[in-house]
């Protein structure tokens, strides 16, 4: 059985020598981190997609408001002031159809 794991191993990036130098305990734990980064990629991927496909509708659907500098720019990352973050929330309740009083 540890025999047919090796290609498992290499597909992970442990070479030979180290993967027969581990234990099935640390060979799980190796397998465990590479999932887990796999799994982060793949979130990473779908992420850059979606944005992707903002830029798309925006390019499509309202080239006139087509960003001028990317969603993840630091400088459209600002964080708001008190004054910005309440004019947000009321614009947000408004178009939700909520009433302000």
């Amino acid at each position: 059985m540890w025999r047919d794991m090796e290609e498992d191993a290499l597909f992970i990036g442990l070479s030979l020598k180290q993967y027969w130098e581990l234990t099935p305990k640390q060979y799980a734990k190796h397998v465990k981190v590479f999932n887990k980064k796999e799994k982060q990629r793949v979130q990473e991927i779908d992420a850059l997609n979606y944005l992707l496909g903002k830029y798309i509708a925006f390019a499509f659907n309202e080239p006139k408001n087509y960003p001028r500098v990317p969603f993840m720019n630091e400088e459209s990352n600002k964080d708001m002031t008190d004054e910005e973050m309440e004019r947000q929330a009321k614009y947000n309740t408004i178009r939700m159809g909520g009433v302000i009083a």
